[in-house]
């Protein structure tokens, strides 16, 4: 009996080769794409779940109020840890690790210059105790010893294969930072999925004399504190006497209104108030959009298949007819269909297999990921493979054999199966309006991403980011002066000179820049204090970034600052209606009580930060020791002859690093890097449903017209145009385009403007938003449907009429 239903249903299957290849492509874009997004959902679900303790692992953030509103980080004063464990004896262990995103590691050489090494990531400095928290293997060496001195290191098993070539590596040295570190200990590497990306890891022992010094007076973002709960203590308790312990190490004063917070380690990778080492959160609301977006291309997927196997289903009636004659029952029926759906399911789940592995090579480097399909070892990947076949199967084939296999005899054997009731008129149409729905409703997120993309790259923010290019100054280059001037400011003259380069500056950071460094302030013989940015600048520093001076003078080009340029917003914000008003008002940064400076000039508001954020407070001052960048105004013409002699003259400078740079609008444009590959996505993913969405409005067509070719005929034959024809097979799909459409519009607009929010500047959803949406579907429906419409209008009317 199966082998009966296995021959049959292949015969049928290749009988119609046609729709049977549109359904398997169907079938496997859908499955393919929630395959891909079944990986990206486990992957970021999965962060950090591999620690063992990771239920009773916390991390010490605050929040605090200040200008802008609430506002949240992650870093604490270096002071906090020790203060912490001794007050909070629910603690089992605490440690502070202070990170560095990136840097220069030298390897010393006994003969020959020392191999260099840029990092982007992975450098902390950290205490032994961390492997009483966090779970990390060592392969060589001791961990209770491998941080407890000054000047150790431990490198992850990669990290000793770049740098010596092999993994027993203990005993060798590594410079970081001017400080040679013996390493101690190999461990294993980290994870993917983890937001603790630490390669080397050098003792905190190191540092900590300088840290000490800062105390509870210096708080930056890389600095965090983490601790282990004992098993038997209380959270809430713990958070409950938060306020006092404030209170005690940090004064009563306290008017941005800190406040500590315990954020538990299962939040840190999807809690966007807080960063993470990373510098990536993923909401619990991404997620869970990822997952309805795989749902809702699956579900499209079924429909096409329900719509082109019901399209079908009319040719196949008088065979259901025979069957039903000769003694089959309904049961046996509906078994064939669901086998022949069940069969065009596995096939289509093998191509979607293949096609996400292929996706992966490109999407991986996209995102930014290491997703992989491992069909060996992946234990749920197999389970989700197998719920999708069986989920599909039958959820495409189920209505689809019960309507086949509830043919009456008497009509299916005369091929009389034209009834609207018959074939689940209402029912199709329906499904059809979800698809519509589902296509419309991502094409509009798609045209709101886009312009609102747009929006970013055109707004005017305050400066001149083309032309622009950034070199980072070593850390520990630059402190370094001699005969009264610096390195840096040598290097700038020098530079200046080069032909191609129009003007070049010394700064802390470009005006817009991922690092922020704040403080608070208040006017000479005022009580109240505010919140501010602080830029570190010099001389050439407006002219370079075309920064509009309202009032005042620029700074002088000095080692030190003799005096203050603010933004209109600080004027504003302390009380001057005119904020060239503020001119010549002393100011006092940092709590400096009585030793304030002048405000020499005001300079027009201009973007600090992303455009998530409005703009902020700002001062600006000539202070050598903070410089840490060197912009460039370059002739782009000019700028490949013109960077290698920077190179070179920075190089003879910095001999012992490694010579980068970056164009300031790449820089910006990193701001919105997560937007823009959500973007991407979305439009992939709307390119699919869309596609998919075709294939069942081809479906339904080639259904109404096998109903309707008799009566094509007839029209044809009393003098019907092919133009009316075609008029009446549009009415029907322009009806559920807008029916889909009026279901999608509101949805959509709910769903895009809450999306919005997180944005201090953005675009409005108007009526250019939705007309798009809506003539991007009817065109594309109107098309799909033309060929196969038009071909039965121009079909021979006595054909069409002999066709019943």
């Amino acid at each position: 009996m199966l082998r009966n239903y296995l021959i049959t249903a292949l015969r049928n299957l290749w009988r119609s080769k046609g729709s049977t290849t549109v359904n398997i492509l169907g079938l496997a874009l859908g499955v393919a794409t929630s395959l891909v997004l079944f990986l990206i959902v486990r992957y970021h679900s999965g962060f950090d779940t591999y620690h063992s303790k990771r239920d009773r692992i916390y991390r010490v953030v605050f929040q605090s109020e200040g200008n802008q509103g609430k506002g949240y980080s992650t870093g604490v004063p270096p002071a906090l840890p020790d203060a912490f464990r001794t007050d909070f004896p629910e603690a089992e262990h605490v440690i502070f690790t202070s990170y560095r995103a990136g840097g220069l590691v030298t390897i010393p050489q006994l003969q020959g210059e020392p191999k260099r090494f840029s990092e982007d990531k992975g450098i902390v400095y950290l205490q032994p105790e961390y492997f009483k928290i966090f779970d990390r293997t060592i392969l060589i060496g001791d961990a209770e010893k491998g941080l407890d001195e000054p000047n150790e290191a431990m490198l992850s098993q990669s990290s000793a294969l770049k740098y010596f070539g092999r993994t027993d590596v203990l005993g060798e040295v590594i410079v970081f930072d001017n400080q040679e570190f013996k390493v101690t200990a190999v461990i294993d590497d980290v994870p993917t999925a983890t937001d603790f990306p630490f390669h080397i890891l050098l003792s905190y022992a190191t540092i900590k004399k300088q840290k000490d010094e800062v105390g509870w007076n210096g708080i930056w973002s890389d600095e965090h504190c983490y601790f282990l709960k004992k098993e038997e203590a209380s959270i809430s308790e713990m958070e409950r006497r938060l306020p006092d312990f404030f209170k005690k190490h940090q004064g009563e004063e306290n008017p941005d209104n800190l406040a500590y917070i315990l954020q538990p380690l299962s939040t840190i990778h999807y809690d966007e108030r807080f960063n993470n080492y990373n510098y990536n959160t993923v909401t619990w609301q991404m997620i869970a959009a990822f997952t309805v977006i795989a749902l809702f291309l699956i579900l499209t997927a079924c429909i096409n298949f329900i719509n082109l196997v019901t399209a079908e289903a009319v040719k196949r009636s008088k065979e259901v007819g025979i069957r039903k004659t000769l003694g089959s029952s309904r049961s046996q029926l509906i078994f064939q269909f669901l086998g022949e759906s069940t069969l065009v399911t596995l096939v289509a789940v093998v191509l979607a297999v293949g096609l996400a592995h292929t996706s992966l090579i490109y999407l991986n480097p996209f995102l930014h990921l290491t997703l992989s399909i491992d069909l060996l070892s992946d234990g749920q990947l197999w389970i989700f493979l197998l719920l999708v076949t069986l989920t599909v199967a039958f959820l495409a084939g189920l209505y689809p054999a019960l309507v086949v296999s509830g043919f009456k005899p008497v009509f299916a054997i005369k091929n009389q199966m034209n009834n609207k009731n018959s074939s689940g008129f209402l029912l199709r149409r329906g499904l059809v309006v979800l698809q519509f729905f589902i296509s419309q409703f991502f094409i509009f997120g798609t045209i709101v991403l886009i312009s609102q993309m747009n929006y970013f790259q055109k707004r005017d923010l305050g400066f001149r980011k083309d032309a622009i290019v950034t070199l980072p100054i070593p850390e520990n280059a630059r402190l370094g002066f001699a005969d009264g001037s610096s390195k840096m400011r040598t290097l700038r003259e020098q530079v200046s000179q080069v032909r191609g380069i129009e003007l070049a500056s010394l700064s802390n950071t470009p005006p817009s820049s991922g690092s922020v460094s704040s403080t608070n302030f208040g006017l000479a013989g005022k009580e109240e204090q505010f919140d501010t940015q602080i830029k570190a600048i010099d001389g050439n520093y407006l002219d370079l970034y075309d920064l509009t001076l309202l009032a005042g003078r620029n700074v002088s080009d000095l080692d030190t600052a003799n005096g203050f340029i603010v933004n209109e917003k600080l004027a504003n914000m302390v009380g001057f209606a005119n904020a060239t008003d503020i001119i010549g008002s002393q100011i006092e940064l940092g709590g400096a009580r009585g030793r304030g400076l002048p405000v020499i000039g005001v300079v027009k508001n201009f973007h600090t930060m992303s455009l998530h954020e409005p703009v902020d407070a700002t001062i600006m001052y000539n202070r050598i020791r903070n410089y840490a960048t060197m912009s460039l105004q370059v002739n782009q013409a000019e700028f490949p002859q013109a960077i290698k002699q920077v190179q070179t003259l920075w190089e003879q400078t910095y001999p012992e690093h490694i010579f980068s740079y970056q164009f300031l609008a790449e820089e910006v444009r990193e701001f919105y890097e997560g937007e823009k590959r959500m973007a991407t996505l979305l439009s992939i993913f709307t390119s699919i449903a869309i596609f998919i969405g075709c294939l069942g409005l081809f479906g339904l067509a080639a259904f109404m017209v096998n109903q309707k070719t008799k009566e094509i005929g007839v029209r044809k034959v009393l003098g019907a145009s092919v133009e009316s024809i075609l008029l009446s097979f549009s009415k029907e799909y322009v009806k559920l385009i807008l029916i889909g459409f009026a279901l999608a519009a509101p949805l959509g607009w709910y769903v895009m403007n809450k999306w919005l929010e997180d944005f201090a500047y953005k675009i409005e959803i108007g009526p250019m938003i939705f007309l798009p949406c809506l003539g991007i579907t009817l065109v594309i429906a109107l098309v799909t449907v033309g060929y196969r419409s038009f071909k039965a209008a121009h079909a021979n009317p006595a054909q069409s009429l002999r066709s019943e």
